[in-house]
């Protein structure tokens, strides 16, 4: 475990001269790519533009090649001289993103249809773990440890069918802006879903 924290490993992996500060700036421009994503999904979503194109459209173009996600993808301008890490990695800022839209909506839901707290609280644990699955199975691609990658997209698939499936135990919204928003919570599940079969295929090939 010693050489894990020798030196070179830092030198390797902090650029040099950046201080607290710029690590706490780092953050908040991947909270902020998150949010700009989020607000670009909301509003092309509703004009018919699928999620490659809105991912495009972003600055984050859904990753082609499991080898290398920095070769693949035409990285944002923002953190285009900055350090490589998961904050300004595609598929967590995507996923993030998406994550971000459904729990607004879900939120809503909630509370106009008044649902138990035991169903609410099954749904956000199945949600964070869907959510940390598909964290984790960005981070092991980078690593190079594909098959582990697959398995956590795999497991992040199971986990919003189970949402999925936990939403049919929610009562229609008697709104219309309440039934509409159930719509959309299922139309970001999809997306959600479908990156994670996707970048699980994606995995495959890579290992082949």
């Amino acid at each position: 475990m010693d050489e894990f924290y020798a030196d070179d490993f830092s030198d390797n992996f902090s650029p040099k001269g950046w201080t607290e500060k710029d690590w706490f700036l780092y953050l908040k421009k991947s909270d902020a790519e998150i949010s700009r994503f989020a607000s670009l999904y909301t509003v092309n979503r509703l004009r018919g533009k699928t999620l490659e194109q809105i991912c495009s459209m972003a600055g984050w173009p859904l990753p082609q090649n499991a080898d290398n996600y920095e070769d693949d993808t035409e990285m944002d301008a923002e953190f285009s001289e900055e350090p490589w890490t998961l904050l300004n990695h595609p598929i967590f800022i995507i996923t993030r993103a998406l994550l971000k839209c459904l729990r607004e909506h879900l939120g809503r839901v909630i509370d106009e249809t008044k649902i138990p707290s035991s169903l609410v609280w099954n749904i956000s644990k199945t949600l964070t773990e869907a959510e940390t699955f598909m964290a984790l199975a960005a981070n092991s691609t980078d690593l190079s440890e594909d098959l582990l990658a697959r398995c956590n997209y795999k497991m992040s698939a199971v986990k919003l069918n189970e949402i999925m499936a936990k939403m049919g135990e929610i009562p229609v919204p008697k709104s219309e802006q309440g039934r509409e928003r159930v719509r959309r919570i299922g139309n970001i599940i999809f997306d959600l879903r479908q990156v994670c079969l996707n970048m699980a295929e994606t995995s495959a090939v890579g290992n082949k």
